[in-house]
């Protein structure tokens, strides 16, 4: 009998617990975590100004040195649940089998904002991608975006990679590499290219519309097999990235400060900054560069558009 009464004491007392949390007001959040690199991220925005807390997102800033493959890796791996990429390297993720998907703009070149800027030295003598032969060239990493524009815009002149030296330096070492000679060229994304824009011993090259025009060339991606069990979280966090989209067109400046606490650039030398209407990937875009990969790094035929990005996350994209 008293066995009886301990067992129906303790399933009263775990039906109290168990209607306690169910009970609470409060829930815990989601938690979303991100690999945060050192570029204008509207992540970054939507965490300061609480647009991810107000849809009861938890998004925690994963701070790393290294970007790319790290990423993928991280990501991939489920040790995160997002960062962002070039679309060349998405497909090249793809391709290896890797459960990434692009989910919202957060790189996409405007004529009036091309976002990669490529520069050489005044004094150098370099006044053409042909002058290049021979020479170094800075990119922050191989398989990048810019590692991709710099290839373009060789073989738009007629030349391969065979005819310089890449060499890998993060953003923030390429101006000072230039001005010691270490390098003959580097490659520039915003906030760190309106630096050198001012930088009176520099001059612009070309940048990236000249290369490949207005076109998206990188997203903030999820894993897709955990956005796939967690609908509902990875709509929270496209939803927050949409927001962020929205307050930055209409508060540039508030924005630049922003950018400027999360990457240690000071404000005055960060540009306006713009993103696809809501945030939204590009199928068009994608296509284009998922076509470039199969006809130059061999990406796997059987990739289609929908393999690499997708809006399916994104409520405000119809």
């Amino acid at each position: 009998m008293k066995k009886k009464i301990t067992m129906l004491l303790m399933c009263f007392l775990s039906f109290g617990l168990l209607f306690g949390c169910m009970t609470k007001k409060e829930p815990k959040a989601d938690t979303f975590k991100y690999v945060g690199l050192k570029v204008y991220d509207p992540v970054y925005v939507a965490k300061d100004k609480g647009f991810f807390d107000a849809v009861g997102l938890n998004v925690e800033i994963v701070d790393t040195v290294a970007g790319g493959a790290t990423a993928v890796q991280m990501v991939s791996s489920g040790d995160v649940q997002g960062a962002l990429l070039s679309t060349m390297a998405l497909v090249n993720a793809r391709s290896n089998g890797l459960p990434v998907l692009g989910v919202a703009d957060i790189q996409s070149a405007f004529e009036a904002a091309p976002l990669e800027e490529f520069y050489v030295r005044k004094d150098s003598g370099i006044k053409t991608i042909e002058d290049l032969k021979g020479k170094k060239i800075a990119i922050n990493l191989v398989k990048s975006s810019f590692h991709y524009t710099w290839l373009m815009a060789l073989e738009n002149a007629g030349m391969t990679a065979d005819d310089v030296t890449f060499v890998s330096l993060s953003f923030d070492q390429q101006e000072a590499a230039l001005m010691r000679g270490d390098v003959d060229a580097i490659g520039l994304m915003q906030p760190y290219a309106p630096k050198a824009r001012v930088n009176p011993d520099l001059e612009m090259l070309y940048d990236a519309t000249d290369i490949f025009g207005e076109r998206q060339f990188c997203e903030i991606f999820v894993n897709s097999v955990w956005a796939d069990n967690n609908e509902e979280s990875t709509k929270k966090f496209v939803s927050g990235i949409v927001k962020a989209v929205k307050w930055i067109e209409n508060n540039q400046e508030e924005s630049k400060q922003i950018i400027s606490k999360y990457t240690g650039i000071e404000a005055k030398y960060i540009d306006d900054y713009h993103f696809q209407e809501n945030g939204m990937v590009v199928e068009s875009d994608a296509k284009y560069w998922l076509e470039y990969m199969k006809r130059t790094e061999g990406a796997a035929d059987y990739l289609t558009v929908d393999d690499v990005v997708s809006n399916k996350y994104n409520s405000e994209v119809k």
